[in-house]
């Protein structure tokens, strides 16, 4: 029945990412005009499959979450259409073809490797904070918790990156361009967990954020996707001035995406 289920939630949030890459392109990048008259957004479904050479019925059944198997030669002449960027078509061929995924393995607990610790203590004075796949945090050094604010795996709102960001008014304050980071952070975490979306741990991080954070919903629905980038991110500290820091995300060699590792080195 579990299975049946997260097969079922797989195929519809299949639908939605199909749907929301389609309303955002612009006919005439495809040679359509459209007249004064015409109020959907982007390609109209019909538009969809001509151009990529399927039917507009089965394509509509994609967007419904029905049963369907695409090929690898459809999917590509969808994403095509769809000017998808190369995260996105890889995102689009992990909901379609699930099976191509390796199998996704669950925790075993919250206790991280103690060497990750280390490591992060030896980062000094550089502030940096593993995550675990849900994003919790498991582990952090002290220059990351002064910056930050603490953390704390007791209390849900300090425990976890994204519930962090949309639901600690310190954290939306802290970051000066907080909306980019933020819709930044729900495009890598969608991209990262897309093998294991139904799994417990993700749920209990998703379903609590889409009832309590209307800007969470709203950015989730955007159905967007990133790729970790190393880029620069300010911060405002107590006397209002903001610091520049570099920011990196790594994956240690042998654990894939299970724990990641956020490091912040500041300019200057």
């Amino acid at each position: 029945m579990l299975e049946q289920t997260t097969e079922m939630d797989r195929r519809k949030e299949l639908g939605r990412f199909l749907r929301a890459m389609r309303e955002r392109v612009e006919p005439s990048r495809h040679g359509i005009r459209t007249g004064t008259r015409r109020r959907a957004s982007g390609l109209l479904r019909e538009e969809v499959a001509l151009l990529a050479g399927i039917s507009a019925t089965w394509y509509t059944w994609l967007e419904q979450g029905r049963e369907a198997n695409p090929s690898a030669p459809v999917l590509n002449a969808l994403a095509d259409v769809l000017g998808l960027l190369p995260v996105e078509r890889q995102h689009l061929f992990k909901l379609a073809k699930p099976e191509w995924l390796p199998e996704a393995i669950a925790p075993e607990g919250p206790s991280p490797d103690p060497r990750i610790a280390a490591l992060l203590a030896t980062l000094s004075p550089n502030p940096g904070y593993a995550l675990n796949r849900a994003w919790d945090f498991i582990a952090w050094n002290d220059e990351a918790a002064d910056l930050f604010g603490g953390f704390d795996p007791d209390e849900p709102t300090k425990s976890n990156l994204l519930k962090r960001l949309f639901l600690d008014p310190a954290w939306r304050a802290l970051f000066a361009d907080w909306e980019v980071v933020a819709r930044s952070a729900i495009g890598q975490f969608r991209a990262a967990t897309v093998g294991y979306a139904s799994a417990a741990d993700i749920r209990a991080v998703l379903d609590p954020l889409k009832a309590l954070s209307p800007d969470f919903a709203r950015q989730w629905a955007e159905m967007r996707v990133e790729e970790a980038s190393i880029w620069s991110k300010g911060l405002v500290g107590p006397s209002g001035k903001v610091a520049t820091y570099d920011y990196f995300m790594l994956a240690p060699a042998g654990v894939g995406k299970d724990i990641t590792l956020s490091l912040y080195r500041k300019r200057g």
